[in-house]
């Protein structure tokens, strides 16, 4: 009863092995597509300037 089990577990261990060599083999990609162009990044629009005018708010009151 042994031996049997030592030669199915021999014969399962065969089989699995041969079945992922095989699995192997057909998963390869054959892409003979030329090879794309990396996107060119967009850069953000620039943010305005800060409105640096010194004339200062006329709408500001000093309310003590």
């Amino acid at each position: 009863m042994k031996e049997v089990k030592r030669v199915l577990i021999v014969a399962f261990m065969g089989l699995v092995l041969a079945f992922s060599t095989s699995v192997t083999a057909f998963g390869q990609k054959n892409d003979n597509r030329p090879p794309k162009e990396p996107e060119k990044v967009k850069q953000p629009d620039k943010q305005p300037r800060g409105n640096n005018n010194s004339q200062g708010n006329s709408n500001r009151h000093g309310r003590s």
